[in-house]
């Protein structure tokens, strides 16, 4: 007998199908199923994904057939969806992955690991073994950033704004760290509540510089980031703060230090960078071990905020604030100083991953 789990995905793919074929957008068909399902919807992605199907002609909505040799899960098709997955959210987890491509998270990490021989830096999915081509290039782009800002005058590194997106869930789990507690012998440890993927987050984009915060910008639910929106919302945001903070020469004279995300690198982007007359800084690919969001300021940020409960994204927004506010100058100069020694371990270990820097 099928579990109600089950029932409920059959249902829901249904309606995606209807829907689908009605012309009628992933986004809207998910916001359907939010309000009826809530907490048990299909994810956004497992929307997308079976949308994208029956639009390329799939009929039925039950699962692949398991009758006689079971087929093995991890196949070019699963692996191809796995990938795009990673390089459209390097954060996704494991259970995150299994769901959007409807396979086992046991499945989910033998592709990513055995297939796709990635692993996790500063929170992202990188290659286990960098590629001597990629290695190559974090060398280059290390050496031509040293030429520039490793000098006795440091001013330079002032010059440089930098900014990500990342996630913030309305209740952000205590690390494993902070759960650790004395128990007499023979007594059994409390239990943990397991984090749920499911759990309502808010992406936001967060830009700061040597001096502290620049802006943040929270993203609208079922917004997407494309290059429209970074530059719209995000460097436009930017633009305002310099224009308040420098009135004479606003962004003139910046540097922009952001990863390779497809959102970054469009048309759009680049005509209103130049337009803020702002230089973007070489960042070479799968390296957060050389983006200050994601080797100092997130992981900080998501400890900070872990085991507190928010009821609503002002709440998170007001919480991200007075964080980046609280933290002192110092540190916000530091970062970029640790960036650079970064960089030099970067030629010291010809381009491969290097033990990340205690702070």
């Amino acid at each position: 007998m099928a579990s109600k789990s089950t029932d409920f995905k059959i249902e829901q793919r249904a309606y995606v199908k209807i829907r689908t074929l009605l012309k009628v957008s992933p986004t809207d068909v998910h916001k359907d199923l939010e309000e009826v399902y809530k907490d048990t919807a299909l994810p956004y992605s497992t929307v997308v994904d079976w949308a994208r199907r029956f639009r390329e002609g799939r009929v039925s909505i039950e699962d692949g057939a398991r009758i006689g040799r079971p087929v093995s899960s991890t196949n070019d098709k699963n692996i191809l969806e796995v990938s795009a997955l990673l390089e459209e959210d390097p954060h996704i987890t494991l259970v995150e992955i299994a769901d959007a491509v409807g396979i086992s998270t046991g499945t989910a990490q033998a592709i990513v690991h055995d297939n796709m021989k990635f692993r996790k830096i500063c929170a992202r999915w990188v290659p286990h073994l960098l590629t001597q081509a990629l290695k190559a290039k974090r060398v280059q782009c290390a050496t031509k950033l040293l030429s520039e800002f490793d000098r006795t005058d440091s001013r330079r590194l002032f010059e440089i704004v930098t900014g990500d997106e990342t996630w913030v869930r309305y209740s952000e789990p205590l690390s494993k760290e902070a759960n650790k507690v004395w128990v007499a012998k023979g007594q059994d440890p409390p239990m943990i509540p397991r984090h749920d993927f499911r759990d309502p987050k808010v992406m936001y984009c967060i830009f700061f510089d040597s001096n502290g915060p620049v802006c943040q910008i929270c993203v609208p639910k079922y917004q997407t980031i494309t290059g429209s929106f970074y530059t719209n919302e995000c460097l436009t945001e930017v633009e305002k703060f310099y224009q308040n903070r420098r009135p004479r020469t606003g962004t003139r004279g910046l540097r922009i230090l952001h990863d390779n995300a497809r959102p970054h690198k469009t048309k759009l982007v680049r005509e209103k960078l130049e337009a803020m007359k702002i230089v973007e800084l070489d960042h070479p690919p799968y390296s957060p071990d050389l983006a200050p969001c994601d080797f100092w300021l997130f992981p900080k940020l998501k400890k900070h905020l872990s085991g507190r409960k928010f009821e609503s994204r002002a709440q998170i927004g007001s919480a991200i604030f007075q964080y980046m506010k609280g933290v002192p100058t110092e540190d916000y100069k530091k970062v970029f100083f640790d960036w650079i020694k970064r960089l030099k371990l970067v030629l010291q270990h010809e381009g491969e991953y290097f033990e990340k820097l205690h702070h």
